[in-house]
């Protein structure tokens, strides 16, 4: 089985050498950009909002390679942000209708498939209630019609977005408002951890599978690392730094939940669940965060949660950091995870994960990506028998309109080693993307 994964690391490695040798090249190009100029109304790369007052710009190299991963992440950006310079309000109150439709064709051993890849359509509403304050709303729906049978091919293969046995689901439900300097929400949202999860979590078929972000096959709901359940989540931006400063303004990202149901074990939940996360961005291209996610369970003696392998609360602890310019991005996350992610036979226990993005331009629209998500137990977690995540991805991409709409081959290695020891096959996948 080993074997495979040699493969996997000789094709990251290759990658990973493109990436370093263009590198001294985008360094030196980087000393030949025009000098930062002040801009109000921007938003950062990763859909975070932005100094309220003044951001720094880099030029017209850095805006379109912001655009870019904006675009490719699944958290959505908030339009409220991307106003113009001066806060006119035009029409106060506004709505959006959007959608994306996402579809791949799969080669696994146990066959071929079309299937979603996370197609969805929502509204968008917001309410312009200030000059610099808004109220906003987000109603958006998943769609599983032709997922089914995919689910059943490659176990963990949509990140997330697998319901089983709904066509139709509810996979974002929000109400907030946003000022200058916080940010309030109640709803179904993109949770806290997620801030920093969604540096890997940008492969197109695959991915996201190894640091607890979409947890015990689930979307991450209950546990509140993925899309959460029923959360209270607030943002503060903390400007301790001159305007001079080449670090925007901190962000401190803050979550409760309550009484949500333990994944997999009937009638036991979650008492109380907080999730805290911590984004530090440079002016440029890099952005370093750190979250934490604590789920309390009170009835640990309870035979169900003891048969599940739970021996205490849920706890994932999460540091990553990206770089990225024009030409490429790299995206790292290590994550230690403590009752939080289960086995394929749904048995939880304690561990490592790790996750690797890398994608690179090849020439116009086509990019090269690669990567890894890897997960581990503990070597005393015998009750998570012989089972291990261990799969590369490599690929191809096609961009139309930024990463909006796209093509993709991507090609994914698996060494994976199941609870009762045994393998899943590599996959072989082409798809679509069209966001509209």
């Amino acid at each position: 089985m080993r074997h495979r994964w040699h493969t996997v690391f000789a094709v990251l490695l290759g990658v990973l050498a493109t990436l370093t040798d263009a590198g001294s090249s985008a360094r030196a190009a980087a000393d030949d950009r025009e000098k930062p100029v002040v801009k109000q109304g921007a938003e950062d790369a990763g859909g975070q909002a932005a100094d309220p007052t003044t951001t720094l710009e880099t030029g017209p190299t850095q805006q379109t390679a912001q655009e870019e991963v904006r675009s490719e992440a699944e958290e959505p950006t908030l339009k409220r942000d991307e106003e113009a310079e001066e806060f006119v309000v035009d029409e106060p109150l506004k709505w959006d209708f959007y959608g994306s439709i996402r579809l791949r064709y799969r080669t696994t051993d146990a066959g071929s498939i079309l299937g979603d890849a996370g197609s969805r359509a929502g509204l968008d509403a917001e309410w312009h209630i200030a000059p610099e304050a808004w109220i906003y709303g987000r109603l958006e729906a998943g769609f599983n019609v032709l997922d089914e049978l995919d689910q059943l091919l490659s176990p963990g293969g949509s990140a997330g977005e697998g319901q089983q046995g709904d066509s139709v689901f509810p996979r974002l439900y929000t109400v907030g408002v946003e000022t200058p300097v916080v940010v309030a929400s109640y709803g179904k949202t993109w949770s806290t951890y997620y801030k920093i999860a969604n540096f890997t979590d940008r492969f197109d078929s695959a991915g996201s599978s190894a640091v607890g972000t979409f947890n015990a096959g689930t979307d991450g709901g209950a546990t509140g690392t993925g899309r959460a359940d029923q959360v209270l989540q607030t943002r503060v931006f903390v400007d301790y730094l001159p305007e001079t400063s080449r670090v925007k303004p901190f962000n401190l990202n803050i979550q409760l939940q309550r009484d949500q149901p333990i994944p997999g074990v009937d009638g036991a939940y979650y008492s109380n669940t907080i999730g805290l996360s911590a984004v530090l961005e440079s002016r440029a291209d890099f952005t370093l965060g750190i979250a934490y996610n604590l789920a309390l369970i009170d009835g640990l003696d309870d035979p169900a949660v003891q048969a599940a392998g739970i021996s205490g609360d849920a706890e994932a602890f999460l540091l990553g950091a990206r770089w990225f310019d024009e030409q490429r991005y790299i995206g790292f996350a290590v994550a230690r995870l403590l009752n939080h992610e289960a086995t394929d036979e749904g048995i939880y226990f304690s561990g490592w994960g790790s996750e690797l993005y890398a994608r690179q331009r090849l020439i116009k629209g086509f990019w090269l990506v690669a990567g890894y998500n890897w997960l581990v137990p503990d070597k005393d977690q015998i009750q998570a028998g012989e089972y291990e995540l261990l799969y590369g991805v490599a690929g191809l991409r096609y961009s139309i309109d930024d990463f909006n709409r796209l093509a993709y081959a991507e090609w994914r290695v698996d060494s994976t080693t199941t609870q009762d020891g045994g393998e899943l096959g590599n996959i072989f996948t082409i798809g679509v993307r069209w966001d509209f």
